[in-house]
């Protein structure tokens, strides 16, 4: 049996995503406060928010068809008058564009910063009806201001199969035409489902370990080997409940719910998403946190594995998000020094810029890279804050 799942732990600092709430975790026989010298691990919900007012220029770098411009826009002339020409088989005519349909996105990790950014982006800006899921209850601003329209609550210390549980419930209660607090037609589906939340633990140094074992004479009586070799093991077992098995969830939940593809109402191409938030250091080697590499990595390996059998037999897209480091509070006070300053500082992805990049996919099915693509997002960020982010496919 998968070993229970607890969401919430302190550990150290994850260089792509940042913290949400925290508990002490053992170390040593003992119980380390969270203002020891000992990093902090997130837990379910990650990524710090940025500032939904900052300029995004998204720069893509992945082959997407219909984006060459037309000769006709490349000479300066409009090409159609309407700005349309779905559903007219690529005929130019003076009809108004199709209305786009109202999107129904879970976003699981809603609680964390870069949570929070989609949970806005999806709800104020778009207008779609956002799902939120975490261990975490949501703040009364994200539900009133930032148009979250359901909360599905996860089991904070559980298995895998308890998570999933909980998310299907939750979207079947949503979804359902029962359910009078939406005005959802009865046949509806998830457009998108994304899945933004993970964690970071470096390894246990053993050097370190053993000296604060013997410095502590409380532990006389506990075998350092031993000590080590749980500690060891815990670590990778956190990572893989915070990292991996909400993926996993996601995916289950992904099958069950996301769109097929078609036409929406409004006759534009409706197939379902589903998006991780992996790592772009776990595409090689992770020495020094080990268990931090092994579950992003196995992450991507389930990303690539489920999105062609997912598109083949549901026509949804997956696609694996490896940032190289968030823009978040947490990111910039491991960093230290001054951030006005700071040239490290502009290598950093804001999470407004994820979730415009999440939008468009979302809207526009025909600008995503291929089902089972991981790309990585670097910044290209100006010391005057403007600039966005680069997207470049990797696999």
């Amino acid at each position: 049996m998968a070993s229970p799942i607890n969401l919430s732990i302190k550990a150290t600092f994850l260089p792509s995503v940042s913290s949400m709430t925290s508990v002490a975790m053992r170390s040593a026989g003992s119980i380390l406060s969270s203002s020891s010298s000992s990093t902090t691990i997130t837990a379910f919900s990650n990524h710090n928010r940025c500032n939904n007012n900052h300029q995004s220029h998204q720069i893509r770098n992945f082959a997407r068809p219909g984006r060459r411009p037309s000769p006709n826009k490349r000479r300066g002339r409009p090409t159609n008058l309407g700005n349309s020409t779905n559903g007219n088989n690529g005929i130019l005519t003076n009809n108004p564009p199709p209305k786009q349909s109202k999107k129904n996105v879970l976003v699981i990790g809603s609680q964390g910063e870069l949570g929070k950014t989609l949970v806005s982006h999806f709800g104020n800006q778009m207008n779609w009806n956002v799902i939120g899921a975490d261990v975490l209850d949501p703040s009364e601003d994200i539900v009133e201001k930032k148009g979250m329209k359901e909360y599905i609550p996860l089991p904070l210390d559980g298995s895998v199969a308890d998570l999933s549980v909980a998310l299907y419930r939750g979207v079947s209660n949503y979804l359902s035409p029962s359910n009078s607090s939406n005005n959802i037609k009865k046949s509806a589906t998830l457009d998108a489902i994304v899945c933004a939340s993970g964690g970071w633990m470096g390894d246990v140094d053993k050097f370190e370990f053993q000296h604060a074992m013997e410095d502590n004479e409380l532990l006389e009586d506990i075998d350092p080997e031993e000590e080590y070799i749980r500690e060891s093991s815990e670590v990778c077992e956190h990572m893989m409940n915070v990292n991996y098995y909400p993926i996993v969830a996601g995916g289950m939940i992904g099958q069950r719910f996301l769109n097929g593809g078609g036409l929406d109402n409004g006759g534009n191409l409706n197939n379902g998403l589903f998006v991780i938030i992996g790592a772009s250091a776990a595409l090689s080697p992770t020495p020094g946190m080990m268990g931090y590499g092994a579950a992003k990595a196995a992450s991507h390996h389930y990303l690539q594995s489920y999105g062609p059998s997912a598109s083949e037999e549901n026509g949804s897209t997956s696609v694996g998000i490896l940032p190289l480091m968030l823009d978040t509070p947490a990111n910039r006070a491991m960093l230290g020094g001054d951030g006005n300053d700071d040239d490290r500082y502009s290598k950093m992805v804001k999470p407004i810029h994820i979730a415009n990049e999440i939008g468009e996919w979302i809207k526009n099915p025909h600008l995503r890279p291929h089902s089972g693509s991981l790309v990585k997002v670097m910044a290209k960020n100006r010391m005057d804050g403007s600039g966005g982010a680069a997207f470049h496919l990797v696999r």
